[in-house]
């Protein structure tokens, strides 16, 4: 993937693969055998990898001849962790450390299941061969055209149980930047706005809605149905993006973000901090790549508190979700404002240049004299 400094087009050689969980159906028979096998795994991974932290010799290799199958599959995964701790460690100077978690984790393979009420049999290596059940959303990728892998991840969920994940590869057509561009922006105020006029439901209320049920939750003794409130604000976000990806697709336009680099090195600020905007960002290219939907990250300063009249940005032009100017007195959704100056600036047309596509009637703005010495 090649990055820009400024900004930059999704592209990725190949097809796009999506991962699906599906819950496997096994008897307590089956389920032991399938965690002994499990354990066993994670014993050998954090052994090799400790040895590896112990001696820190660069060609650190260990023998498991004669171990099984499980110590072989472990070794491979250590490998794989210790080489992804060197290369992170060298990109950003810290020491790598041994890591103090080490999922359950197993390779296993789908197959159709016939002649039974289950979707699929999962296959271990080696173990027990275990049902599942497909749903909505793995039939839906099948039925678009994708193609599911005979391999799987076998692992275990929050609640201890077992589930593989399965993989289903999609045939990305390629994206191409039409040069017609549609902004977004996420707020805690507006939610998500978008530069075509959408403006979104607000994340506050979603967000105290999930704090009043945890608390009458926390009232009756149900601690163990408490809901995060990123939960409820990630299924709201997620269905904005479907929107965002299916209006460019229909209009043939390319996406504006704002660059998802920047904003997970902002400090954090306000009720929820920038973590909504990088969702998005992230659900937003997610699904973009499947439907050959491009995709730019801006760089987003200045683009909430800059007129689009006149083009005088200061901070205090923005109050809440209202932006005035204080000097023509142009008032408009600050949200709203911020995704129609992120298209501007994908355009090549922020802030020094005049919009003609939007219609929007700008000054010479080489000719305006910033603001000294406070606002008058």
């Amino acid at each position: 993937m090649k990055r820009r400094s400024a900004d930059r087009t999704k592209h990725m050689k190949g097809g796009a693969i999506r991962a699906y969980t599906l819950r496997l159906y096994a008897n307590p028979g089956k389920a032991k055998e399938a965690f002994g096998i499990l354990l066993e795994q994670r014993v050998w991974l954090y052994e090799f990898v400790r040895q590896h932290m112990k001696t820190g010799e660069e060609t650190w290799t260990a023998s498991t001849a004669g171990l099984g199958w499980a110590a072989n599959r472990a070794l491979r995964r250590a490998h794989a962790i210790v080489k992804a701790g060197r290369n992170s460690s060298i990109v950003t100077g810290d020491a790598f450390n041994a890591p103090h978690y080490l999922p359950l984790i197993g390779d296993g393979v789908v197959e159709k299941a016939e002649g039974t009420t289950f979707d699929y049999w999962v296959k271990m290596h080696p173990g027990p061969r275990m049902p599942a059940r497909s749903h909505t959303a793995l039939n839906g990728a099948l039925r678009r055209g994708g193609t599911l892998a005979n391999t799987a991840e076998i692992t275990v969920d929050r609640k201890g149980r077992l589930i593989a994940r399965v993989f289903v590869r999609f045939e990305k057509p390629e994206a191409v930047d039409t040069g017609d561009y549609i902004g977004v922006d996420v707020g805690v105020n507006a939610g998500v706005a978008r530069s075509d006029g959408y403006i979104g439901k607000p994340l506050h209320p979603i967000l105290d809605k999930t704090t009043d049920k945890n608390r009458e939750r926390r009232k009756r003794g149900h601690r163990h149905a408490l809901q995060s409130r990123r939960s409820a604000c990630k299924q709201f976000l997620d269905g904005e993006a479907k929107r965002i990806v299916a209006s460019a697709k229909r209009g043939r336009k390319t996406i504006v973000i704002e660059r998802l680099n920047t904003l997970a090195n902002l400090q954090t600020r306000g009720s929820i901090g920038a973590w909504p905007r990088v969702h998005l960002g992230t659900r937003v290219l997610y699904l973009a790549e499947v439907q050959g939907v491009a995709v730019r990250e801006i760089w987003p300063a200045g683009t909430s508190i800059t007129c689009e009249v006149c083009g005088f940005a200061h901070k205090k032009n923005r109050r809440g979700v209202e932006f005035c100017c204080l000097r023509c007195a142009h008032v408009t959704h600050a949200d709203s404002l911020a995704s129609r100056n992120l298209r501007r600036r994908a355009a090549g047309v922020f802030p020094f240049r005049k919009d003609t596509n939007a219609g929007i009637q700008t000054r010479d703005l080489l000719q305006i004299v910033p603001l000294s010495g406070g606002v008058s």
